[in-house]
């Protein structure tokens, strides 16, 4: 008997016995990354949508609503229900992985009537745009909510509108299989790649009498995938003078720094980056900062073109003064015109490069007409359209839509007195207001 347990021992003891076997805990542990890598891929991107508004107490009625996701509209609840308390879904939907814009854009009015009321009557037309990014089996939660600002130092910015964006995973890990009986543990025979394997987990030694349990844990050896090809980037920058420019290379992962030279027949820099949405600034002493936005797809390749243009000299570059972007030459309007003047179009580069050299600022475009140029009733419109038509323009050159908002305030707050055509002119306006956190 003795040589026999003796015969068993060495055999067990022998180098290699077990060599090609994985442990539990190797198995186990292999199986939850599985579980969690397996999650991701095959669960869709979602977006759902909230809004939240002010409860009746609070004296603001809600009374125009528009909702725009990537630009589609979002068909939404009707008034009564959104001026309804709590928080109201708005959407919830299945998107493409990748960058996603929300713009809201709300009216309220006052409640209350009073002669004595400086804000007796107003329109509250407020707008906010937010960008977010989405992945495989996130949902991601945008919800828009109303507030009021306390010490506003005017009246038509007592109301405000922001977002806050949280993700959530759509697909939980499933529970474990629960605890049964099991005869001791042998050893598993091979399986086939995907075929699930049941290996015994003996318990503690039990106390005395006690029966002892197993643990089954099911686990599914990983299946191989192949890796995801990457993307390439290609930054092409050209200037009459040769110069070298740096780039900002900002989306998913680390934020990447490089030095383009510009010099005359050089290649493009190409810069490989996993897929995709990207933005890319580029600052060169001397010239006007440029953004641009890209979306990479997985490996295929993406250009972007940067010409230098020469910075002004300082009496006619852009200034900040009390929280608002002056330019040299201001954006003027034409009678019922929405769209700027061709002729003064050049001053928006200038307020491209004073968002690009302060990447944490954001811009709200503000509106305005003339008193006589349009009835009163197509004033607001007039002034939305204006506000909105420079933030497109803004947008178009680079700059990321969830950093620009537009509101338009008819003509509430005239610049000039609208008795005399120089000041109905000057009142034809929009204005840049810098937004910083």
């Amino acid at each position: 008997m003795l040589r026999f347990g003796s015969l068993v021992l060495a055999g067990l003891l022998a180098p290699g016995a077990f060599a090609a076997e994985p442990t539990r805990e190797e198995l186990v542990r292999a199986e939850l990354e599985r579980q969690l890598r397996d999650m991701v891929p095959e669960s869709p991107s979602e977006v759902q949508v909230l809004f939240a508004g002010f409860k009746p107490e609070d004296g603001y009625r809600l009374v125009e609503t528009d909702f725009l996701l990537d630009g589609e509209p979002l068909a939404v609840p009707s008034l009564e229900e959104l001026n309804a308390p709590g928080v109201h879904r708005l959407a919830n939907l299945k998107v493409e992985p990748g960058e996603h814009t929300l713009v809201s854009r709300v009216t309220y009015t006052n409640g209350s009537w009073s002669l004595f009321s400086e804000t007796n009557g107003f329109l509250w037309k407020i707008t906010a745009s937010v960008g977010f990014q989405t992945q495989r089996g996130l949902r991601v939660v945008v919800k828009a909510s109303p507030s009021v600002v306390p010490n506003a130092p005017d009246p038509r910015l007592k109301l405000k509108l922001s977002h806050s964006v949280t993700a959530e995973m759509i697909q939980p890990l499933k529970d474990e299989p629960a605890v049964v009986a099991a005869p001791p543990p042998v050893k598993p025979a091979p399986v086939d790649a995907g075929a699930p394997v049941h290996v015994a987990q003996p318990a503690a030694v039990p106390d005395a009498g006690v029966k002892p349990q197993t643990t089954v844990v099911s686990v599914t050896p990983p299946v191989e995938r192949p890796p995801v090809a990457p993307s390439r980037l290609r930054l092409q920058v050209t200037s009459k003078k040769p110069t070298s420019a740096t780039a900002f290379v900002r989306g998913p992962g680390e934020p990447m720094k490089l030095t383009v030279p510009t010099a005359k027949g050089r290649k493009p820099q190409d810069v490989v980056l996993t897929a995709g949405a990207y933005t890319v600034d580029l600052i060169a002493d001397g010239f006007l900062a440029q953004t641009r936005q890209v979306e990479l797809t997985a490996g295929a390749d993406a250009s972007l073109a940067f010409t230098l243009v020469p910075a002004p000299k300082a009496a006619k570059a852009a200034k900040v003064q009390e929280g608002r972007i002056e330019l040299p030459e201001p954006l003027s309007f034409e009678e019922k015109k929405p769209v700027p003047t061709k002729a003064t179009l050049s001053g928006l580069d200038l307020a491209v490069d004073l968002l690009v050299r302060d990447p944490k600022a954001r811009l709200r475009v503000e509106g305005h007409t003339d008193a006589r140029e349009v009835p009163e009733p197509a004033r607001q419109s007039l002034s939305d359209a204006r506000a909105r038509a420079v933030a497109d323009m803004l947008i178009r050159a680079g700059v990321a839509p969830s950093r620009v908002e537009a509101v338009g305030l008819g003509d509430r707050n005239p610049k000039a007195p609208n008795l005399i055509p120089r000041g109905r002119e000057l009142n034809r306006r929009v204005e840049l207001v810098l937004l910083r956190p």
